[in-house]
């Protein structure tokens, strides 16, 4: 027997999560038509929220569910160091790491394979954000698979004329590492042991 449509829907949805192959997008299916109807009320009502109230601060790039960003518009952070990371969900790993300055969410890295080019993922936008010349340092923190080593160069090729500071976290990142699985501790040394990117090939 064949799945009935809304499950096949359901599970295709599932599949769109990343590291969901089919078997656990089937198992995540039909745990959902165990729900209760609160339960799924709960769950539609989530889903919704997200698409009616989250979007990106227009400064940072970083999801929010509010008018004012709670990282931009705090007045207690460091508004000269601005972090560039290529995906959001790594600024949790920093704020564990205690970084108490600004951040900037490029839409991913560089890619010639897939012809990702920097306008795609927002290069002229944080030439922009850094222009207003309140920026004294900025930090990158890219993956440091191929794809992250070209972004980050790129990066610092492209700010290198506004005569700021320009550092990158210093490897002892584990390399090819998703930032957002490494421990505070691994994060602050990084920090600390930060290095100027100027003069880099």
């Amino acid at each position: 027997m064949e799945q009935i449509d809304a499950v096949t829907r359901l599970i295709a949805s599932y599949k769109k999560l990343p590291g969901i192959g089919n078997k656990t997008a089937e198992r995540l299916a039909y745990a959902t038509l165990g729900f209760s109807r609160e339960e799924l009320e709960a769950f539609a009502y989530s889903l919704k929220n997200v698409e009616e109230n989250v979007h990106l601060c227009p400064k940072c790039h970083m999801p929010i569910d509010s008018e004012k960003c709670p990282v931009c518009d705090d007045p207690s952070r460091d508004h000269g160091k601005l972090l560039v990371v290529t995906d959001a969900k790594n600024i949790l790993s920093f704020e564990r790491g205690k970084y108490r300055g600004l951040y900037f969410v490029l839409a991913g890295n560089l890619s010639a394979v897939k012809g990702i080019g920097p306008n795609e993922i927002g290069v002229p936008e944080l030439k922009q954000r850094v222009a207003d010349g309140k920026i004294s340092e900025v930090i990158v923190a890219c993956s440091s698979t191929m794809d992250g080593e070209l972004t980050a160069k790129y990066i610092a090729t492209v700010l290198e004329d506004t005569g700021m500071k320009i550092t990158r976290l210093a490897y002892g990142l584990p390399v090819g590492a998703d930032l957002e699985y490494v421990d505070e501790r691994t994060i602050e040394r990084a920090f600390s042991a930060r290095t100027d990117m100027k003069g880099e090939e």
